[in-house]
């Protein structure tokens, strides 16, 4: 019972259902439009960090119930009531109303990775390892790599816990039916963008690592030298994590200077380009709630 309620109180202390599982992902809500968010923009420093526990417990011999739980506890209260060989860790949940990005940050002091794949829908590894389901086949993961439809359980290395990173993205896709698909950042080359929108102009550079699966992808960018992107505008939501060195944004009428850790949303529709002032790279990816028609500029 006691297990059950932690379970409980951590789903509640974590986001509502409705915040954790996009209305982007409900097939009732699929006409609906999203909600007006008050900034597309969320700072790190004003996202609560979130101490996580979870742990396995195997079932076999148990008539009612056979094989592995994980139960998991969330606050600071929850978590200092599991168990010593739960592995704790640190999230941030960033939510706009087309996606939800989570950013899991696990040590090797504190037990290494252990986490239930619930509503992820694409993982990238920022940084350390870990392995995970990739159409049931348990998958080794190193940073730079990619998942899309992870299934079952993060988990270490067996026999190497190391420090890790894990952004994990709750978002749509446009495919009917896509598929799990595991992508070695080893394989994925990175290229330099033309000239054009999202093009580095004026002294700035711009190049992509583009990890592509079924009615998705996801994105990493490096920018570098000083300057400015050419303006673009997307039909379709993305949701961008900073994962190093200093930015500013403008999306629509609003700019906002950037760094690592923050996460902001493109919102489909309205123009959007970096100033850039140094070396920095971010993760994105789209989250397609809904499509406009491509305005011309």
């Amino acid at each position: 019972m006691t297990q059950v309620r932690l379970f409980a109180l951590s789903l509640a202390a974590l986001v509502s259902a409705a915040t954790l599982i996009p209305a982007a992902l409900a097939p009732a809500a699929a006409a609906a439009e999203p909600a007006l968010e008050a900034s597309n923009i969320e700072f790190a420093r004003d996202v609560p960090v979130v101490p996580m526990a979870e742990w396995e417990i195997d079932e076999h011999g148990r008539a009612e119930q056979t094989g592995a739980r994980i139960p998991i506890a969330a606050g600071a209260a929850d978590t200092a009531k599991a168990p010593a060989n739960a592995s704790r860790y640190d999230s941030q949940t960033f939510s706009f109303s087309p996606g939800v990005l989570r950013v899991l940050k696990f040590t090797a002091a504190n037990g290494g990775v252990l986490h239930q794949i619930t509503s992820e829908t694409e993982i990238y590894v920022l940084k350390g390892s870990a392995t995970v389901g990739v159409r049931g086949t348990p998958t080794v993961l190193h940073a730079g790599d990619v998942v899309n439809l992870p299934s079952g359980v993060l988990r270490s290395i067996p026999g190497k816990l190391e420090d890790t990173t894990i952004l994990a993205y709750t978002v749509g896709s446009t495919a009917k039916d896509p598929k799990a698909v595991f992508i070695s950042g080893r394989e994925v080359k990175n290229l330099p963008l033309p000239a054009g929108p999202k093009g580095g102009m004026n002294g700035a550079h711009t190049s992509v690592r583009r990890y592509a699966f079924d009615g998705n992808s996801i994105r990493v960018a490096e920018l570098t030298g000083r300057g400015s992107t050419a303006p673009y505008t997307g039909n379709t939501d993305v949701i961008i994590y900073i994962a190093s060195g200093h930015l500013q944004i403008t999306v629509g009428d609003e700019v906002k200077d950037v760094s690592a850790g923050d996460v902001l949303r493109e919102q489909a529709g309205l123009p959007s380009f970096w100033k850039v002032s140094g070396k920095a790279t971010f993760v994105a990816t789209n989250s397609p709630f809904h499509e406009v028609a491509a305005r011309q500029p």
